[in-house]
């Protein structure tokens, strides 16, 4: 139970680095994905399907693949946590919402270069860390960072400019793409 708790509390905190603070007393409008798992080929592509998914309804499983290695994943799911907390990520998103209405929208990329060794050191370690509750045998080793870019993107609420994010994109194992906010 310490460790669920926890990890809600972890993922709020990821959340709403990914998303800022959003004014309150307002309805939000959300297409939904139709994706069921990462699955981009470009990291310009990888950017926009997890903003869409971080901004639908029902985006939690896409989501949780752009966020986590494949190895915490499996681990979530072995454990018979996955589906528990994709559906905590969705309630969490439809109660938030229901409180929200404008729309959010992915615009462009503004900006993009490939990540330094700095960086690549310190996705490695992110990612060993955001999975050592699940996949506590997971070293930083076995994530072999074959690209990655830092991304900056524009997004529009109701059709106006609502500012930028900064993001890593970075092409792991045989795994596709994975974004690191924050």
């Amino acid at each position: 139970m310490k460790r669920t708790a926890a990890f809600i509390i972890a993922m709020a905190a990821l959340f709403s680095t990914v998303t800022g603070c959003q004014p309150k007393n307002k309805k939000q409008e959300y297409k939904n994905t139709t994706a069921t798992q990462q699955k981009s080929e470009s990291y310009e592509d990888a950017v926009r399907e997890c903003f869409n998914a971080s901004y639908s309804l029902g985006g939690g499983e896409v989501f949780y693949a752009y966020m986590y290695p494949n190895a915490a994943i499996d681990a979530m799911k072995q454990s018979e946590q996955y589906d528990e907390l994709i559906s905590i990520f969705n309630s969490g998103q439809e109660s938030r919402f229901k409180s929200d209405d404008s729309k959010l929208e992915y615009e462009k990329i503004v900006d993009s270069h490939e990540i330094n060794d700095n960086q690549r050191a310190a996705a490695k370690k992110y990612l060993k860390q955001l999975s050592e509750q699940f996949a506590p045998e997971l070293t930083e080793e076995q994530l072999d960072i074959k690209e990655g870019y830092e991304v900056t993107f524009s997004h529009l609420r109701n059709g106006k400019s609502d500012g930028n994010d900064t993001v890593l994109v970075i092409k792991l194992n045989d795994e596709g793409w994975k974004v690191i906010t924050g």
